[in-house]
C-alpha cells in the first residue's frame, strides 16, 4: 500500500517537469525538422518527416493533453513508458534513412532521448530502463535490418550503451533519494497524528475526524456517537506499580480498544491520560449499548492485577457515551453529554456503562448536582 503512495507520490512530482521536458522535445523536433527541410536531400525529407509527425510529434503532444485530461494519473507512467519507446524507435529508423539517402547519421538525438526518459520524465528506475534498453535493442535490431556498417553499428551500441549505464545509476539514485523523502515525510505525519505510547490516533486527530464525521453525518442526515472511556483509579494503579508498570497499562488496554474499532469511518483515539475517546458513525442505541459493554468486558477479561483498586482486583474501565444526529445538537454538546455520562460512570462505582439520556437537561448528572451543591 504504501509502495503504491509512493508512486502516486513520484508522478506527482515530476509530471511538471516531464510536461516541460516534451515541450521543449516538440519544440525541437520541430526545429529539427525545419533545418532539415533546407539541409537534407529530398528524398530523407519525404520519407522523414512523415515518420517524424506520425512516430513522434503525435505521441508527444497526446501524451501531453493526456496529462491534463486524464483523472487517473496511475496510468501515466505507462503512457510515458510507451511514448519513449516510440520516440526511440522513430529516432533510430530516421537515423538509418539519413545514412540511406546519403546523409550522416547523428547520435546525439538518441543519447539526448536516452538521458531524457531516465531523468526528467518520472519514470521509475525499472521502467525508464526498460524504455531505455528497448530502443537500444532496437537500435540493433534495426541497423542489422538495414545492413549498416559494423563499424558505424559498434560506434553507436557503445555510444548507447554507456548513456543506459550512466542514466540508469542517476535514475536509481533519484529514485531511492526521492523514496527517503517520502518515507520520512510519511514518518513524519504519522507521528503527527498518533500517540507515541500507545501507537492509536491523538486528540488532534480525533478533533479533525470528528469534524469531518460530523459533517457527513449532518450531509446524510445520520447519528453519530461519542464514548469516552478511562482505565479507573489509574492514578492508584501508577502509585502502586510505577510508571512504567503504568504505560504499560495504558498500551495494552489500548490495543483492545483499538481492535474493537473496526468500522471504517469509526476512529478511537488517546485522549487525554488515561482516557479514550470514540468517534462511532451511524450507530444504533442497541449497538452503542452492546459495544460500550463489550469494552469494558475486553478490559476486564485482560485480567491486569490492580491490587490499589477502588473498584476491581484487576484494571477496568468507565465508559461514557452520548448519541445524536447531527441536525438536532452540535459537536460540543455530544462531547460534553458524553463526558457527564462518563462522570455518572464513576459516581456510581465505576467498572461500568453509562449512556446518556436527553432527560438529564444540561447539568442534571449526579456528578454535576455533587459539583454544585
Amino acid at each position: 500500500m504504501q509502495d503504491q503512495a509512493f508512486r502516486q507520490y513520484y508522478v506527482d512530482q515530476n509530471l511538471p517537469v516531464a510536461r516541460a521536458a516534451i515541450g521543449i522535445g516538440v519544440v525541437l523536433l520541430v526545429a529539427i525538422t525545419i533545418l532539415d527541410m533546407f539541409l537534407m536531400p529530398e528524398a530523407f525529407i519525404e520519407k522523414v518527416v512523415p515518420l517524424r509527425i506520425v512516430g513522434m510529434l503525435i505521441p508527444m503532444l497526446g501524451v501531453v493533453g493526456a496529462t491534463f485530461l486524464l483523472g487517473q494519473r496511475r496510468w501515466f507512467p505507462y503512457l510515458l513508458l510507451s511514448m519513449a519507446i516510440l520516440v526511440g524507435v522513430s529516432s533510430h529508423v530516421t537515423g538509418y534513412m539519413a545514412v540511406k539517402t546519403g546523409a550522416e547519421m547523428v547520435f546525439g538525438a538518441a543519447i539526448f532521448l536516452t538521458f531524457s526518459i531516465y531523468l526528467v520524465l518520472g519514470l521509475s528506475f525499472l521502467q525508464s530502463a526498460a524504455a531505455c534498453w528497448t530502443i537500444y535493442a532496437a537500435y540493433l535490431l534495426i541497423g542489422m535490418g538495414m545492413s549498416m556498417p559494423v563499424h558505424d553499428m559498434s560506434y553507436g551500441a557503445f555510444l548507447l550503451g554507456a548513456s543506459n549505464m550512466i542514466g540508469s545509476f542517476a535514475s536509481y539514485r533519484l529514485e531511492r533519494n526521492a523514496r527517503e523523502i517520502f518515507e520520512n515525510g510519511h514518518a513524519l505525519r504519522k507521528l503527527s497524528r498518533t500517540d507515541v505510547l500507545t501507537g492509536l490516533f491523538n486528540r488532534r486527530t480525533f478533533d479533525e475526524h470528528f469534524a469531518k464525521a460530523w459533517k457527513q453525518a449532518r450531509r446524510d442526515d445520520k447519528q453519530i456517537a461519542i464514548a469516552i472511556a478511562d482505565i479507573d483509579n489509574f492514578k492508584l494503579y501508577n502509585d502502586c506499580y510505577g510508571s512504567a508498570k503504568g504505560d504499560e497499562c495504558i498500551k495494552v488496554v489500548a490495543e483492545a480498544l483499538g481492535a474493537a474499532v473496526s468500522r471504517p469511518l469509526d476512529l478511537v483515539a488517546r485522549y487525554n491520560g488515561a482516557e479514550f475517546a470514540m468517534v462511532l458513525y451511524d450507530p444504533t442505541p442497541a449497538f452503542l449499548e452492546s459495544f460500550t459493554h463489550a469494552l469494558c468486558h475486553k478490559v476486564v477479561d485482560l485480567d491486569i492485577e490492580h491490587r490499589a483498586s477502588e473498584t476491581t482486583p484487576t484494571v477496568s474501565l468507565s465508559v461514557g457515551a452520548a448519541i445524536a444526529t447531527a441536525a438536532s445538537a452540535t459537536p460540543e454538546q455530544l462531547l460534553r453529554q458524553a463526558d457527564d455520562a462518563l462522570y455518572e460512570a464513576k459516581s456510581q462505582g465505576r467498572n461500568r456503562v453509562i449512556v446518556y439520556r436527553t432527560e438529564w437537561g444540561q447539568q442534571t448528572t449526579s456528578h454535576l448536582a455533587a459539583v454544585l451543591l
